[in-house]
């Protein structure tokens, strides 16, 4: 008995068996903010009828419990109320029976901050440290929390390390070894197998973030930057609904770019050719750059209704959310990548054409300080 896939077989591709997630049922279980336990993994799809039969009693005390179940975009939540003083969940079906140990609330740990958050697999340290420390100059950031899916090329300790050297920032590493899951066949088609990501947002929210000051989400290819020197967070905490949602640019390897595309070194400061912006116009009505990156966002935790869900470029179940605005866009650099998903080298002649320099992302690189 596994999790069967939603995807036609015509549109699976070769390696999709080897990506998709058949057997994980739950990625942790864990104590919200108001005492309830909730279990969240990938959504159950052909299990759910066996799990909605199910009789779940919580340990030592025995209690027979409630529970509801929520399922989203590539994602489950289960709620059981069950007693604060209980540790463990015993969950009977009819596929068998199982205990599942229930941790506690970790939103002790950033409460009050101002919260950068990321999921990372083998991108290099010093671009990690660099792209925490630019947040920290230019928004205010004060704390780091970041899901490593299955590095390689270095351990959790060796992480941490690195980034504990950052003044001024707490840091939070996360072991996360769900699998991310094939991906999509374009840009809107078929994005219904990667869980893992979705898995860490929700994980963060309802784990590590609840009590959160406000949160930027987003890659550590990334480095935002604001039209009027504001920080984001700032701008966020501020705003109508405690939530803003943004494009990006993306910055290029050219035949102008200062080192090799394979060179370790490399660092955010090796770049400055921004793609220009192409104006289209959606529904020949808004106007809009036809070669911006998907948006990102960043939040308020304890504003975000519960039904929502906290997905990569907007929160689903939440209007305000999908709003956009231009006082803040993202530089995403195409070659500071462990081209893990997919090869992002190759680089193409400047052409003034396409491109120009990024004399803003220029400035404020500048005012980053080096430790």
């Amino acid at each position: 008995m596994r999790r069967e896939p939603t995807r036609p077989l015509a549109n699976r591709g070769p390696d999709f068996d080897a990506k998709f997630d058949f057997d994980t049922l739950f990625f942790d279980a864990f104590r919200r903010v108001d005492g309830k336990a909730m279990l969240i993994g990938p959504p159950l799809l052909n299990l759910r009828p066996i799990f909605e039969r199910m009789t779940v009693r919580s340990l030592p005390s025995g209690t027979l419990c409630s529970f509801h179940f929520f399922e989203m975009d590539r994602h489950a939540r289960v709620i059981v109320d069950a007693p604060t003083d209980d540790h463990t969940l015993q969950i009977k079906t009819e596929a068998g029976q199982f205990e599942i140990a229930v941790g506690d609330s970790l939103a002790g740990i950033f409460a009050g901050r101002r919260v950068l958050l990321t999921q990372s697999r083998n991108n290099q340290l010093h671009w990690i440290t660099e792209w925490a420390r630019f947040a920290r100059d230019r928004h205010g950031a004060d704390a780091v929390l970041i899901y490593d899916n299955r590095s390689t090329h270095y351990g959790i300790a060796d992480l941490s390390a690195a980034l504990s050297e950052i003044k001024g920032v707490l840091v939070k590493v996360v072991d996360w070894p769900a699998m991310f899951g094939p991906q999509g066949i374009d840009s809107s088609r078929f994005w219904d197998s990667d869980f893992g990501q979705l898995g860490a947002w929700e994980h963060a929210r309802w784990r590590f973030l609840a009590k959160a000051k406000s949160v930027q989400a987003g890659d550590v290819d990334e480095l935002l930057l604001s039209r009027s020197g504001e920080s984001v967070f700032d701008a966020t905490e501020k705003s109508p609904f405690g939530v803003l949602r943004y494009r990006g640019r993306w910055i290029m390897g050219t035949s102008e770019s200062t080192k090799a595309e394979a060179d370790p070194s490399r660092s955010f400061r090796d770049y400055s050719t921004v793609l220009k912006v192409q104006p289209r116009r959606r529904f020949g009505i808004f106007p809009v750059d036809g070669a911006a990156c998907m948006p990102k966002w960043s939040v308020v935790p304890a504003r975000t209704p519960e039904r929502a869900q906290w997905g990569i470029h907007s929160i689903a179940g939440w209007l305000p959310s999908k709003l956009l605005t231009a006082r803040f866009s993202f530089r995403h650099f195409r070659e500071l990548t462990s081209n893990w998903k997919y090869d992002r080298n190759g680089r193409v002649p400047f052409d003034p054409k396409l491109h120009e320099t990024d004399t803003q992302l220029q400035r404020e690189l500048a005012l980053v300080s080096a430790v």
